[in-house]
Order: structure tokens, then sequence, then C-alpha cells
């Protein structure tokens, strides 16, 4: 695939969920564009690269959250794009759920959102003009099976991205989200089979499979000038499915 070119020379970048799949494409891309990249997972697997700074933290615990953010916040005051990107698919049959798994499938894919955003804000507003990118998912638009809490979240992020569009538009911020489609990535390779792809190709109008780096582009975008007078939208990147 061809790659746009991005300069984000001297441009510091947040990526959460950046260890693996979408969000280390994401990370990935933003170094290649010349960013300092901020990584956050839970756990990596893999040496820092030049230009990144990886940093481990659960993201559903907000003691550790608030303590970690403000901490990169003091160490870089001056932010120029946050990406939330971390989250869990994990299935869970609805009459099954129980409490304690509701509230933390919201926490690992909602609250950190809206948490990490508002302590990363002073940051955000210093620098003028910084781009917010929430990762939503087309699942909860299409009724994936098993995943109720899952699609609530994921449709939260929409109505967030909208919120904070218009409360944060003051100080110049973009908030935008993504809502990406079957997208590919190391994780899904070992399960999917060739019924599986040619499924795929005749759902989407485009009959090719969405990488990790497709995501990237798309966020790369929206945290451009390319995109400044865009916020509050929601790009659906899942090959024209209808």
């Amino acid at each position: 695939m061809s790659t746009l070119r991005y300069d984000f020379s001297g441009k510091t970048v947040v990526v959460t969920g950046a260890a693996r799949g979408i969000g280390l494409g994401i990370a990935t891309a933003f170094l290649s564009a010349g960013a300092q990249v901020i990584a956050v997972d839970l756990s990596f697997d893999r040496p820092e690269r030049q230009g990144e700074e990886q940093i481990q933290c659960d993201l559903s615990d907000m003691a550790l959250l608030e303590q970690t953010f403000a901490g990169i916040a003091a160490q870089h005051p001056d932010i120029h794009a946050l990406v939330n990107n971390a989250g869990s698919d994990k299935r869970i049959p609805f009459g099954d759920m129980t409490a304690q798994e509701w509230r933390w499938m919201l926490d690992v894919n909602l609250t950190h959102f809206a948490r990490i955003t508002q302590l990363l804000l002073p940051a955000l507003r210093q620098g003028k003009g910084g781009a917010v990118v929430n990762m939503s998912s087309s699942a909860w638009m299409k009724l994936a099976g098993n995943l109720t809490a899952y699609h609530a979240a994921k449709a939260g992020i929409v109505g967030l991205t909208r919120g904070l569009a218009r409360d944060l538009g003051g100080d110049f911020i973009r908030v935008n989200a993504i809502a990406p489609g079957r997208v590919f990535t190391e994780r899904s390779q070992g399960s999917v089979t060739d019924d599986y792809i040619a499924e795929t190709h005749r759902l989407q109008c485009l009959p090719q499979l969405i990488a990790a780096e497709d995501i990237a582009q798309t966020a790369l975008w929206l945290a451009s000038e390319g995109a400044q007078m865009l916020t509050g939208q929601v790009i659906v990147v899942d090959g024209g499915v209808v």
C-alpha cells in the first residue's frame, strides 16, 4: 500500500494500546512521520524504538491511570495528539455477564478515554491546535453477537467524541473518532480461514483485507493540518460494508 507523507517532527503523540494490533500500527506510522510517541499498554514484548517511550499501565485501574498520565503530562507539557485506542472485545453472553464484568468492559473500552483526555487536556491546550482521535468500532452498527457491553462502550465513544468536540473546540482541539471494520492483525491471522476472507470480500465494496496500517493512515490524517476544520466526526473505515 502507498503511504501518504505527513510531518510530525517535533510533536509529541500519545497512543494507548500501542503494543500490538491497530495501536502498534498507529504508533509506527507516527514514528515514521517524525513524531515522538508515548506508547502506553498493559505490557510490551518488543524493544523501544527510536523516538518511542513505552509506558506500562492497566487502564482499567483508575488510580494507576491517574498517576501514570499525570506523570506523562508533567514530563510532556506540550502534546499535539492523543489517540485513545486501547480496549477489549471480549465476548460475554449478556445473560451470563456479571455486574463486575459489565463495569470492567466499560472501564477498559470507554471510561479511560474520558479520563485520559481530561488529564492530558492542559498539554493538549498548550499544543495550540491539538487533536484527539478516539477508536470506536463499526461492530455496534452491525450488531455482532455476544458483545453487548462492547457495543455500549463503542457507541458511547461516539457520544463522548461529539461532546468533547463541542467542549474543547474553543481551545482549537479537534476530537474525532474512527470506526474500523474487520481489521486483520497478527492476533487474528491464526484464526482466519479462506472462507472468512471470502465472506469479508463479499461484504465489502472493496475486496481487500483491511490492515492496521489503513487505520493508522486515517489517524495520521485526523491529527494533521489537512483535517484542521474536521471535528466531532466518526470516520468509518470498513471497506464499504453494506
